[in-house]
């Protein structure tokens, strides 16, 4: 962990992060997020270490500044529910008085800027910018919460992993290519994959190949896969697909 940024070490920090241009950062000038960076402690979580617990209150306000973490809940019989993806730009944490009924985890390696939960508060008081980039990635949350809720309750197994694969490349490494289509580095394993669609391990990998069999996709490796015909990936699932 390092200390607090001085105003001038964090406009330099920031110009490299690779949130800078993107959510709650992408929405502050370089003034603001100068103020509130020079806040923060920069930390590196661990694949699967766990930020914050369970039904326990988080001292804590994170930017994320590269990779990813996961939001997640177990139901009474055990199993896990991933319920959202946190990537660079965003922040998580306990804002209010209470407790988060999520725990929060690195789904790879993950830089972030922590704040003290009360100092946090306080520049979003003394802050505009950061109060309505706060308030517009509610928002988005919000709408990313309802189309998630939407799919599980509408879509089978099959459906909701086609809106994975296509909604991944807005949040994990993509690069298209000349005849069509892309190659896409998926980061989430597995079983998050299952526990975000609602799944098993065992629809997740037999769908897959049944893509391949199809022409849909190639399947490189366990995280890479080549996505051959996007438009036949979304058929039927636009309004899934809208940002």
């Amino acid at each position: 962990m390092t200390a607090p940024l001085r105003n001038a070490e964090a406009i330099l920090h920031c110009a490299g992060c690779n949130g800078r241009n993107q959510g709650v950062c992408g929405s502050l000038s370089d003034r603001a997020l100068a103020r509130v960076v020079e806040q923060a402690r920069t930390i590196t979580c661990a694949a699967n270490d766990r930020l914050c617990e369970e039904d326990v209150t988080c001292n804590h306000i994170a930017l994320v500044q590269r990779g990813m973490l996961r939001m997640q809940s177990h139901s009474l019989s055990g199993r896990r529910k991933i319920t959202g993806l946190v990537v660079p730009g965003d922040s998580v944490g306990q804002i209010i008085n209470g407790t988060r009924d999520t725990a929060i985890e690195a789904v790879i390696d993950t830089d972030l800027c922590l704040f003290e939960s009360a100092r946090f508060t306080q520049l979003i008081d003394q802050e505009p910018e950061l109060r309505r980039a706060l308030c517009h990635q509610a928002e988005s949350w919000i709408h990313k919460a309802r189309r998630l809720s939407w799919l599980l309750g509408a879509c089978g197994p099959t459906d909701r992993l086609r809106v994975l694969l296509l909604l991944s490349r807005n949040i994990m490494p993509w690069q298209t290519l000349p005849k069509g289509g892309g190659m896409l580095t998926m980061l989430l394993p597995r079983q998050d994959i299952a526990d975000l669609i609602a799944t098993t391990q065992e629809t997740v990998s037999r769908s897959l190949h049944q893509f391949q069999k199809d022409g849909l996709i190639d399947i490189l490796n366990s995280r890479q896969f080549r996505l051959n015909d996007l438009d036949a990936l979304a058929e039927g699932l636009e309004e899934f697909l809208e940002s």
